[in-house]
């Protein structure tokens, strides 16, 4: 398996980036941005999606809407997961255990939300995306329309069985204050920051019934096609190769 390089991010860095956070939502008057997300299928519907008698597991790419970011061009790879629990249990992926597939069958981990962060940070997409904002005035629309394109905010009351909110006012709160007025440089990193971390997989026990998703941010170009997932449920662990599919939605 081939190794990732290793990534390093500064204390410094993201106390600045949380203060800049916990600023935005004290100060900052809230102008919500405009409806950006769309309903998401059950997986089963996706080609390639692992269906079992007690869940269902599909995998679909991030797609850039023209709106904000380009994540591919900022480097990274965002990977949909999608889990649906029709069982009686509580089971738990935790993104740490993930791998995507790539060429040759080489496997990556995916990043963590910090180097996820610090990758796109670095990139000349974000430099280019954060200046066009600070000069042209992009409002929290634009952000909000990146990685919360393929969730909708009904669905399973926005997030699962969990954070349930958090679409409406995570990224969606901090983008939409932060951005309608003219943002600073340190406002638009801060929004970005937020709506990574608002959309990333989340390793809490999915409930029964339970309709989840969560993106896996893996390094762009390396021809990931399938992402292998590790279950853990009552003691026991369940490996699952699950294709990375195009949603028809």
């Amino acid at each position: 398996m081939k190794r990732m390089p290793r990534l390093t991010t500064g204390s410094g860095r993201l106390a600045a980036l949380v203060l800049a956070t916990v600023m935005l939502s004290s100060c900052a008057v809230y102008t919500p941005p405009q409806p950006q997300m769309g309903a998401v299928e059950n997986p089963s519907v996706l080609p390639g999606a692992v269906r079992t008698a007690e869940w269902d597991i599909g995998a679909t790419p991030y797609t850039w809407q023209g709106q904000g970011l380009n994540y591919y061009a900022a480097g990274l790879y965002p990977v949909l997961l999608l889990f649906n629990n029709h069982s009686n249990r509580y089971p738990v992926i935790y993104a740490q255990e993930c791998r995507g597939i790539g060429v040759n069958g080489a496997e990556y981990p995916p990043y963590s939300m910090e180097q996820a962060a610090e990758v796109v940070f670095a990139s000349t997409a974000y430099q280019k995306s954060a200046e066009a904002a600070v000069v042209g005035g992009l409002t929290g629309a634009a952000v909000g329309a990146g990685l919360g394109a393929l969730i909708g905010s009904a669905f399973n009351h926005g997030w699962g069985a969990g954070p349930g909110a958090l679409i409406g006012a995570g990224a969606g709160a901090i983008g939409g204050a932060a951005l309608s007025q003219r943002p600073t440089m340190e406002q638009y990193r801060a929004s970005l920051y937020q709506e990574m971390s608002t959309y990333a997989w989340r390793p809490s026990p999915i409930a029964p019934g339970a309709l989840v998703p969560g993106y896996l941010y893996f390094p762009a170009n390396l021809g990931i096609h399938s992402v292998r997932v590790v279950l853990r449920v009552d003691g026991a662990m369940q490996t699952f190769i699950v294709p990375v599919s195009q949603a028809a939605w």
